[in-house]
């Protein structure tokens, strides 16, 4: 040891090795790329390109630790870059992995997405995932990239969203429309609906081949084709609410009804007994219709099974598949049949026991006659007492 006080000893390879953590940590960085390579190599006059065969000793014989602010700027940018590339890889991988799922829809030969409830909240974290990203000051080596991604993530976002529009009201059309009766009285509609039938099966059947949510939303003008999906069947879904406003507009009862159960009666007009589990709600008296073999009514039976014969036979088939008219003659008959059995009811009365009368005759029959016998009566008594109060008077 040098006994001259203004010598010093040189530094230990601890010492050393402290001094030149900070750029050890720069140098050794995962995150270093070759932009990075690119800024240390003007710091140090140098070209520098790391290798398989290059070592620490060698970096640090290039004096780096002059510029140690510098280097340290540089290692936390690489650090930065390298947590966002790695955030983009989780993503796409996430991504790669995700399926989405089908399933059979009834026996109409096509499907219909399920269950994608945990895709679509995949689907959200990832667009705020991305949108974040793109607000860091560190992303201008990946911008490009990470700009695309979120379009692409919301691209999907919004062909999921028009999707199951078009699913949800395909649904409900589709066995409306694969009714020939429905067909027939809405053609324009029915027209409409095969455009968009059509694309839907397309569409599914493409996706069902390869279920990986990207590639399934990735088909050629996806997004535009089930907007204009969506435009066609906003425009038959007017069009059947205005086609079942008229029917009902004709024949009121018919307001008793839901859509769905209209449908089912006018989706059948070949078969007028489809219209018997919806005759409680449109005639308060009338459970059922009785008709022979061939399919004429002969009688309307109530809820107690009591059976009223019609004056006149009534043959849905007159009616050409109008199922509102021939239920507009139901309601005239009802009316007419039950007025001429009161009729009868009045003038069997008057000699038949009240016993025997009684269950010989409908019940609504039974109750207007003996009502209308009452009310006789009455106004009979009451004229005679004052014929008698009035000659004693006199």
């Amino acid at each position: 040891m040098s006994s001259d006080p203004f010598v010093f000893a040189p530094l230990t390879w601890q010492e050393t090795f402290k001094e030149n953590i900070p750029v050890i940590l720069t140098l050794c960085n995962p995150g270093m790329m070759d932009r990075h390579w690119e800024q240390v190599s003007e710091l140090s006059g140098y070209e520098i390109r790391p290798d398989a065969d290059t070592t620490l000793a060698q970096l640090l014989s290039l004096n780096l630790n002059k510029h140690m602010e510098r280097m340290e700027e540089i290692g936390a940018s690489a650090i930065k870059e390298f947590s966002l590339a790695n955030a983009m890889r989780e993503m796409k991988s996430a991504w790669a992995e995700t399926l989405l799922n089908f399933s059979d829809y009834r026996d109409t030969g096509t499907y219909v997405l399920k269950e994608i409830e945990e895709v679509q909240v995949l689907l959200d974290d990832h667009i705020v995932k991305a949108q974040t990203m793109k607000g860091s000051p560190f992303i201008k080596p990946f911008e490009d990239e990470t700009n695309a991604w979120e379009t692409k993530l919301t691209s999907m976002q919004d062909i999921l969203d028009e999707w199951l529009k078009v699913q949800a009201t395909w649904m409900y059309l589709e066995p409306i429309f694969s009714s020939d009766d429905i067909k027939a009285q809405m053609p324009n509609e029915a027209r409409k609906f095969e455009v968009v039938d059509a694309d839907w099966r397309r569409i599914m059947s493409a996706a069902v081949e390869d279920n990986h949510a990207l590639v399934c939303t990735d088909q050629p003008n996806m997004l535009a084709t089930l907007k204009e999906n969506n435009v066609l069947l906003e425009a038959i879904l007017k069009g059947l609410n205005d086609y079942l406003e008229v029917k009902r507009l004709f024949f009121p009862r018919f307001f008793f009804l839901s859509n769905d159960e209209l449908l089912e009666i006018l989706s059948e007009t070949k078969d007028p007994t489809r219209v018997q589990p919806h005759l409680k709600k449109c005639f308060e008296g009338i459970a059922k219709l009785e008709f022979d073999a061939e399919n004429r009514i002969h009688a309307m039976i109530s809820a107690e099974d009591e059976v009223v014969k019609m004056d006149n036979v009534l043959v849905p088939a007159n009616a050409n598949g109008m199922v509102e008219k021939w239920l507009d003659e139901v309601g005239q008959m009802m009316l007419a049949s039950v007025r001429s059995k009161t009729a009868e009811g009045i003038e069997a009365y008057k000699k038949d026991p009240r016993v025997s009368w009684v269950r010989q005759w409908p019940g609504q029959v039974v109750l207007c006659v003996s009502s209308f016998y009452w009310t006789r009566d009455m106004e009979m008594t009451i004229h005679e007492e004052a014929t008698v109060k009035g000659s004693i008077q006199r």
